[in-house]
């Protein structure tokens, strides 16, 4: 019952479907606009939306870098929004991307997503308990640890914003993640997001680290950004 994905983006999400992943690709989403909970459902709609071969949720390095930064940037006014993407896997993982100034970038640092592949019995409340049950066990580890810094200062824990979706479609095509027929699938996540406002031309560097060892979760990512005026 592969109904959900861990996986985990810059700093604040982790997903349940029986792989944990870890973040920090970068992509562009599809009608990403409105609140933190509707932008979620966008990276999610987006993420799912390639080939496992393809998929922003896994591999890294630069050779990765086009496939997580070419295409069109959603326009989410005033500024357009840019997805960073997961890793399926615990592995430290170090990615380089390209992005146009001006971008405002959103990612989860972990977060839980339920795919409905059986209509008939699958519910709104299975839902809910699979995808936010797996976000409360994170949080409630008593050695629950996590580090997120932007060229080298540490974001606050302010920034990162608990969400859940509303219920949303799905379009998961052939060969997907999760080995399920091509087709529209209603889904619910949760997790804890990041919105970061657009950075000044130039090298950064986006690190985190993530440890919640009775829950079996870790993430060791560093995420290296180039912003190109004009892009």
């Amino acid at each position: 019952m592969k109904r959900m994905i861990v996986m985990a983006i810059s700093i604040l999400l982790a997903l349940t479907l029986a792989m944990p992943v870890a973040f920090g690709q970068v992509g562009q989403g599809s009608k990403a606009s409105g609140s933190t909970g509707e932008l979620a459902a966008a990276w999610w709609q987006w993420a799912l939306s390639k080939p496992a071969a393809e998929s922003p949720l896994f591999g890294g390095g630069s050779s990765y870098n086009k496939k997580q930064c070419d295409g069109e940037p959603v326009t989410a006014t005033p500024d357009e929004t840019w997805f960073l993407a997961g890793l399926a896997g615990t592995d430290a993982v170090e990615r380089t991307c390209t992005v146009p100034a001006g971008s405002t970038l959103f990612f989860p640092v972990v977060t839980s997503v339920f795919v409905f592949t059986d209509p008939d019995t699958d519910t709104d409340e299975q839902a809910r308990e699979s995808a936010s049950g797996f976000i409360d066990a994170l949080l409630a580890d008593p050695d629950f640890e996590m580090t997120i810094t932007v060229d080298g200062e540490e974001i606050k824990n302010s920034r990162i914003v608990r969400a859940e979706t509303p219920f949303f479609e799905v379009q998961l095509p052939k060969n997907n993640v999760f080995g399920e027929p091509t087709g529209e699938y209603r889904a619910f996540a949760d997790g804890l997001w990041v919105t970061l406002g657009p950075l000044p031309p130039g090298e950064h560097t986006i690190e985190w680290e993530m440890s919640a060892p009775n829950v079996g979760f870790s993430q060791n990512i560093t995420y290296n950004l180039t912003v190109v005026a004009g892009g």
